[in-house]
């Protein structure tokens, strides 16, 4: 099935036209059986699994087994940021459903003024598919498996732990941006200030270029790709003058 072109330029009403038809023209692709709260539970459960392994098996860990859970965390978030550059925005194959789901997809119905969903049937359109958060947490498995060799069992189990967590975090900190800014989520400090980073990405003139992390920002700051005040004040300037 073709893909929906992401409007990137033109008028605002332009593109909040192309953006309404192809939220419907999304919607429309959603089967009557599609039950968000079940892809919810299934991907929080793919994530939670490898956390309440690691708790079950780690056993009393030194502090440097315990550093397996930082690196962990700051190599995924470097890998968060290279996939959503590299995979997310340009379509490449064979990894190229990615990208069908991401830039014409959930860039055509989430734009910088509207990043809302409307209803919990478009949760579809910001959650990872289930199966991908498993797929995510078994591809951890083999460098789980050459830590526990080279450092012990407790590493192994530790980073298996870690990466579950993070995917975990990466799939509610993205829902939470995308909830109603009202809602109990939305509402709260910290949701707010990322809600904010990861909104300007949601620009059709920053997307490809600017805030790619979704978690934390930490990579976007070693790449200096986040955003420059200047350059998100003039874009906005330029949309108030079309």
């Amino acid at each position: 099935m073709a893909a929906i072109p992401a409007p990137r330029s033109g008028s605002a009403a332009s593109i909040r036209a192309a953006r309404e038809a192809g939220r419907a023209r999304l919607r429309a692709r959603t089967k009557a059986s599609y039950n968000p709260w079940l892809q919810l539970a299934a991907s929080v459960s793919f994530g939670l699994a490898p956390v309440l392994l690691a708790l079950l098996f780690v056993r009393a860990p030194t502090w440097k087994e315990l550093l397996t859970v930082p690196i962990t965390w700051l190599a995924a978030n470097g890998l968060e940021w290279r996939a959503h550059k590299d995979l997310l925005h340009r379509r490449v194959w064979p990894l190229h459903t990615l990208y069908d789901r991401h830039t014409p997809e959930h860039h055509v119905v989430f734009g910088y003024d509207d990043m809302a969903i409307r209803s919990a049937r478009e949760m579809k359109l910001v959650l990872l598919p289930a199966v991908g958060v498993l797929g995510i947490v078994l591809a951890v498995a083999p460098a789980a498996l050459a830590v526990a060799h080279f450092f012990g069992e407790n590493a192994g189990w530790l980073m298996v732990g870690a990466s579950g967590a993070y995917v975990l975090s990466y799939e509610l900190s993205h829902l939470a941006y995308h909830l109603p800014e009202n809602s109990p989520l939305g509402r709260l400090a910290l949701v707010r200030v990322l809600r904010e980073q990861h909104r300007r990405h949601h620009h059709p003139r920053l997307m490809q270029k600017w805030n790619f992390n979704v978690t934390v920002p930490l990579f976007d700051w070693l790449h200096r790709t986040t955003v420059p005040e200047d350059v998100l004040a003039r874009t906005l300037a330029e949309d108030a003058g079309e």
